[in-house]
Parts: structure tokens; C-alpha cells; sequence
């Protein structure tokens, strides 16, 4: 089984799945902008890419006929964030531009979390 398929199959079984995937991007977000800041370009591209590669894959996973408009706005978010990491990248404020990127994500991460019932981020710990 491909890891699309295998992705896909675990978020449609669980929520849960979904949070630990979002964990996963903000800890990828977080590197980039702490190599950002380091002025380490080559380590927040690898980073940025490791976040956006998960990040499409959740995007490829929304039944977008199903899941009305809440698929569509997270379609729009998942792009939207996609194309603000890959801009960061060897820019000057890119570290910046992650964190806010970081905020953004948490709070979809915790609308899953409120789903799944498991915890929510404390406030500046994502």
C-alpha cells in the first residue's frame, strides 16, 4: 500500500490521525523557522518541504463532494499556507512569516483536536 493510500485509509478512520499529522507539519514549520533564523536556507527548505509534503497530502485526502464547505475552506487553507512556507524560504523575515504560519495551523490542528477529543495546544507551546 502506498503511503497516500495508507494516509488517506488512517484519516478517513480517525481524527486523531489527523492531529497527529497537523503535530507533525508545526514541528517541521517550527525547524524551518528556527533555521530560518540561523540563516541556515538549506535546512528550512528541507523542513518547509517535509511540512508541505504532509500538508498536500491532507489536501489530496478531502472528499470535496462530501464535505462541502468545510472540505473547500480547507482546501484554501492548505494552499494557502503551502504557498506562504514555500515563499519564506532564504527570505528576510521567513522566520517571521513561519511563526505566524504556525499560529494558523494550530488552530486548525485544535478544531481536529476538538474531534478526536484529545488535548488542545497550550497557548505558544505548537
Amino acid at each position: 500500500m502506498s503511503t497516500e493510500t495508507n494516509t488517506a485509509a488512517t484519516v478517513e478512520a480517525s481524527p486523531g490521525a489527523v492531529v497527529k499529522l497537523y503535530d507533525t507539519v508545526l514541528l517541521h514549520i517550527n525547524r524551518a523557522a528556527q533555521a530560518a533564523s540561523a540563516g541556515d536556507y538549506q535546512t528550512q527548505f528541507t523542513e518547509v518541504m517535509s511540512a508541505t509534503r504532509i500538508i498536500d497530502g491532507l489536501n489530496r485526502c478531502l472528499d470535496m463532494e462530501k464535505g462541502g464547505r468545510t472540505a473547500v475552506s480547507l482546501r484554501e487553507m492548505y494552499e494557502a499556507v503551502s504557498r506562504a512556507l514555500l515563499r519564506s524560504v532564504g527570505k528576510v523575515g521567513g522566520a517571521e512569516a513561519c511563526q505566524r504560519l504556525v499560529g494558523a495551523v494550530s488552530e486548525t490542528r485544535d478544531a481536529w483536536a476538538t474531534i478526536a477529543g484529545m488535548p488542545l495546544l497550550a497557548a505558544g507551546n505548537a
